[in-house]
């Protein structure tokens, strides 16, 4: 097991022709552009992220026109549709509404809360979980070029149990390796739970961020989240996503072991990881004593 290295990625199958849908997802409230939507076929690896400015090109060859659309960002509501409405325009724009989440601003100054960590501090070379880009020297020399051009990197996610009202202030992530010479725009997601696994989006925006060499101190990277007011009360997943379609060379992730770990590319249904095989993420909360 301690040679153990997890490669998450996963390749698309090859399809026959070509159908590309091309368009742009915005708010309905003030019609400005959304970045960084996954909008994907439900339950399949097709999908794709928009940009910066809320566009998107989602490749539909193949697929049953009776198959569902799925959308889904921080702060608005998922959105559901058939694939047969896509392409019945073409370019097309989404509007999604915004999701209405009230959360009262409580203060912890003063109260009964006591300090915790949650989830895996695991600091291993390996197991570890691989991130590559299609363009490696690692990639290079194991994949062929119609493999590299199907490369995914998922979202991977780890279970972590909660039984106290908490407030979320921290989130942590471990790498055994980061030597990419410039930032890599990624993003966390909290997750609540359904039958085990992860359901429906907690944060009422996005934890979008960046990570550098710079921002890795003795391999750990720290996000300060204390600011959005996230409050937890049961299990939780905390997921990871790189939001770069292309980024260069590889990273590691350190993994732990004994934990239940979870990944999906776009919006498939998660998978768990083998082995209990979970990535290193972890919180720090306020709990309520």
């Amino acid at each position: 097991m301690n040679k153990l290295t997890l490669f998450i990625f996963t390749f698309l199958g090859f399809l026959s022709y070509s159908q590309i849908v091309n368009g742009t997802i915005v708010s309905s409230e003030d019609n400005s552009p959304i970045g960084f939507v996954k909008i994907g076929v439900e339950n399949l690896q097709v999908g794709s992220l928009t940009d910066d400015n809320g566009n998107f090109s989602i490749d539909l060859t193949g697929i049953d026109k009776n198959s569902q659309i799925k959308i889904e960002v921080a702060g608005f509501e998922t959105y559901l549709n058939k694939v047969s409405t896509l392409e019945l325009t073409n370019p097309i724009k989404i509007s999604l509404n915004p999701r209405v989440i009230s959360i009262e601003e409580v203060s912890i100054l003063g109260k009964n809360y006591v300090d915790q960590n949650l989830g895996s501090n695991s600091k291993m070379k390996r197991p570890h979980i691989l991130f590559i880009s299609r363009s490696s020297d690692y990639a290079k020399k194991n994949f062929n070029k119609e493999q590299l051009e199907k490369m995914q990197n998922p979202e991977v996610a780890i279970q972590i149990d909660n039984k106290k009202r908490s407030k979320l202030l921290r989130i942590k992530m471990n790498f055994a390796k980061f030597e990419l010479n410039n930032s890599l725009r990624s993003r966390f997601t909290i997750y609540s739970e359904k039958n085990g696994i992860p359901n429906e989006i907690i944060n009422s925006e996005d934890i979008i961020f960046e990570i550098s060499k710079q921002n890795i101190k003795n391999g750990v990277f720290t996000l300060d989240v204390s600011d959005k007011n996230i409050w937890i009360n049961d299990r939780i997943f905390v997921a990871y996503q790189v939001l770069e379609p292309d980024f260069s060379d590889e990273f590691w992730i350190s993994a732990g072991l004994f934990g239940k770990g979870f990944l999906r590319v776009y919006v498939e249904n998660w998978q768990k990881i083998s082995a209990g095989v979970v990535p290193a993420i972890n919180i720090d909360v306020k709990t309520e004593k």
